[in-house]
């Protein structure tokens, strides 16, 4: 296995760092290109999410991502520091039509990334929150 670990400045122009990392170690390992497409959404938006919602707001905080690249799959972790999530159900796969209807998108991206990635695993307290990603080769 090998590890790849980024530690970028809570800003959201970092975000386009990872999502290129993110692409390129995909289509390294040989997933199909609708796969990296899928890959590169699931980590922009968790990203994004750790940046706006756990990375202090500022540049003065930090998200960290990490990529373990597997025989079978590519596990993506991304870890901030800010002060966690209430509980979250990583089971939960559906979006109240109301609540679109309304505007009211909370919550929609955490939905998009459990669609796009095959496992979806989100450990928060009161120091931060990791989400670990997992892309499989075979679907």
């Amino acid at each position: 296995m090998n590890r790849i670990h980024l530690n970028i400045p809570s800003d959201l122009v970092f975000e386009r760092v990872v999502r290129a990392s993110a692409a390129e170690l995909g289509s390294t390992m040989g997933f199909p290109r609708e796969r990296v497409e899928d890959l590169k959404l699931a980590v922009s938006e968790a990203v994004t999410n750790a940046i706006e919602h756990g990375g202090g707001g500022g540049v003065a905080g930090s998200v960290e991502v990490i990529f373990s690249l597997h025989a079978d799959q590519l596990e993506v972790e991304i870890i901030d520091h800010g002060k966690g999530i209430e509980h979250f159900n990583t089971e939960r796969r559906v979006v109240e039509e109301d609540n679109l209807e309304a505007g009211m998108l909370r919550g929609f991206g955490s939905y998009l990334i459990s669609e796009l990635v095959d496992q979806y695993e989100v450990q928060s307290s009161g120091t931060g929150t990791s989400l670990r990603l997992r892309i499989f080769k075979a679907k």
